[in-house]
């Protein structure tokens, strides 16, 4: 048998910290200091990023009720 190894708990985030993660990147931040900063791994923020055009439209939704 294979020892035993400790399984990795999902991080939630918040749609603020998903958008300043979408913003510090478009001022042209780079990945891993981004990924530093929020304590996340640099291929989390690089999927935030490549589904940043929903998650904007959810921070409309949200800001417009």
């Amino acid at each position: 048998m294979s020892p035993s190894v400790a399984k990795r708990t999902r991080k939630f985030l918040t749609l603020e910290v998903k958008l300043d993660i979408i913003h510090r990147h478009e001022r042209g931040e780079k990945t891993n200091s981004i990924a530093c900063h929020h304590g996340l791994t640099p291929s989390i923020v690089s999927t935030i990023f490549k589904s940043a055009d929903s998650i904007e439209k959810a921070g409309e939704t949200i800001s417009s009720l």
